[in-house]
């Protein structure tokens, strides 16, 4: 039986060409929710830059937790991580929302 996903679950868009790998999501997080540091609800994790048609390029990739995701989104639609990104890279919403916004964009979506 097939999984059937809900557009109107919360979703996280992180672009990763406008992600500079600065951790600003990461230390909003914490600072928001004041976790202990033996807890990670969001992750950047920063990849070793490669060669693509002669230019070099570093991606990295954002491991969020979704559910607590959900939970400060439902608090305030506009999260301090996301906001806090200097690139602008994050984008949090309805999965149907962030699907339109990733149209043409080199892009990850998590979905809770």
């Amino acid at each position: 039986m097939k999984k059937r996903v809900n557009g109107e679950g919360i979703a996280l868009l992180h672009d990763l060409d406008d992600c500079t790998g600065c951790y600003g999501c990461e230390a909003a997080c914490r600072e928001t929710w004041r976790y202990p540091y033996d807890e990670d609800w969001m992750r950047v994790i920063r990849r070793t830059p490669f060669v693509v048609d002669g230019k070099l390029r570093t991606y990295h990739v954002v491991a969020p937790v979704l559910d607590k995701c959900a939970a400060c989104y439902a608090k305030d639609p506009n999260p301090l991580c996301v906001t806090g990104c200097p690139g602008q890279a994050l984008k949090i919403g309805t999965l149907a929302e962030m699907a339109r916004e990733a149209e043409g964009r080199h892009c990850n979506i998590y979905t809770a």
